[in-house]
């Protein structure tokens, strides 16, 4: 079988990039006082800058701050870099359910909004233990209740609150929130145009992924009624989703490629290993549905341990507590519990798996878990399928069509 990943081909346009961008600067900049927020595309670096926001705050004397984010594998992630950075100190970095846990919330109550209002009551209750301020990551994911328990959590002396997300990625999100005439403020949030931000410039992506993701995700945005903008274009305009726009610099003409036939856990397992070979210091993620068994999981696993190849495929919630996503790394898990982490490669594996659901907000999210899991390659993306059902069809129709989506240097000629 041909050799899938070969990153010897990628190295030269690989992403090591730290520093912040104009539009990066100016959101981390954002008076640290009263509420802000950061709208953008994936891969936009908004965990980057709510990373440097923090810096900032404990710079300008602040302490008692609540990182919040969806997943344990992203709170690892933030964590690990906040450590490095050794501003850890007067910093709780939770996963919302592991901070709600302990003023005694049950996750179970998310699946009602009347049980979910609990957490404000909870928050309100526990008045006293304030912080001075709150940043949440991956936002779209939240309910609405989650948001107003923030209100009472946060010292009404700063009311700092600072938030990052992407629509486009919400898998978890509640659909209203998708919509054109949805404002923050019937929330309870007051933001301003200065405190705001947008960002469309997609650093993480080759042009070829992005491409690819973008053009598979737009049908079920339409479908779905969500308003699509570029970034000029959308202004003030909360519920209009945001075109990105392709980074130069990151194009290495590596497409995406699509791989048919009974894939066993030892082929997969052996690609890694051919990949790595061609540069060890690089990141593999084994993207699965959510719905895939888990022992294919175990056996890519068992079968990766075969060949001493060093990994993390957590069978339980609490194994993704810790940080492994720092190069090199190879990881086995849901693309859910893979939300907020990127790789140099990306096995997307049981890509039929994904449904047609006959209500447009529903199929949204679906999609959007295949979405978000496609934003999470940076230079490679392997798609492996059995069946041929429509969105497989789709991709192959678009894997030969023409780009849509703009360069970063023809916005600049433009404008």
């Amino acid at each position: 079988m041909e050799q899938w990943i070969n990153f010897d081909r990628s190295l030269n346009q690989r992403l090591n990039r730290e520093a912040l961008d104009q539009q990066q600067s100016k959101a981390k900049n954002f008076s640290l006082e009263g509420h802000a927020l950061v709208r953008g595309v994936a891969g936009s670096g908004k965990s980057l800058v709510l990373r440097n926001r923090v810096e900032k705050l404990i710079d300008d004397g602040y302490d008692n701050i609540l990182v919040l984010c969806y997943n344990r594998f992203m709170n690892g992630w933030i964590d690990s870099k906040l450590r490095e950075k050794r501003l850890n100190l007067d910093i709780t970095c939770k996963t919302f359910h592991s901070w709600a846990y302990r003023i005694g919330y049950d996750y179970k109550w998310d699946d009602h909004p009347d049980s979910r209002q609990k957490i404000i009551n909870l928050v309100e209750e526990n008045s006293k233990h304030r912080y001075q301020a709150i940043l949440i990551d991956e936002a779209q994911d939240f309910y609405d209740e989650w948001f107003q328990a923030m209100l009472p959590a946060v010292n009404p002396d700063t009311n700092s609150i600072f938030f990052v997300y992407d629509n486009t990625q919400s898998v978890y999100g509640q659909p209203h929130r998708l919509k054109d005439r949805w404002t923050w403020k019937s929330l309870g949030f007051t933001i301003p145009g200065g405190r705001s931000q947008i960002f469309d410039l997609n650093y993480r992506n080759t042009p070829e992924i992005l491409e690819l993701a973008w053009q598979f995700i737009l049908p079920y945005l339409a479908n779905a009624k969500m308003k699509i903008s570029k970034r000029a274009e959308a202004g003030g305009n909360i519920g209009h989703i945001v075109e990105p726009v392709k980074k130069t610099a990151r194009s290495s003409s590596i497409k995406p490629i699509l791989v048919k036939g009974d894939l066993s856990a030892s082929i997969i397992a052996n690609q890694i290993k051919l990949a790595l070979n061609s540069h060890p210091e690089s990141s593999v993620g084994v993207l699965l549905h959510p719905n895939e068994d888990k022992s294919f999981k175990k056996n890519i696993s068992d079968c990766l341990w075969d060949l001493n190849i060093d990994h993390h495929a957590p069978m339980r919630s609490i194994e993704r507590n810790s940080n492994v996503v720092d190069r090199p790394f190879v990881i086995i898990d849901s693309w859910n519990a893979l939300k907020g982490v990127e790789f140099d490669a990306v096995i997307i594996a049981g890509i039929d798996k994904v449904k047609d659901l006959p209500d447009p907000d529903e199929d949204f999210k679906e999609k959007a878990g295949l979405y978000t899991a496609m934003t999470r390659a940076r230079d490679h993306m392997i798609m492996l399928y059995d069946n041929e059902t429509p969105v497989v069809k789709q991709i192959e129709k678009i894997l030969a069509s023409p780009d849509v989506l703009s360069f970063d240097i023809d916005m600049r000629q433009s404008a």
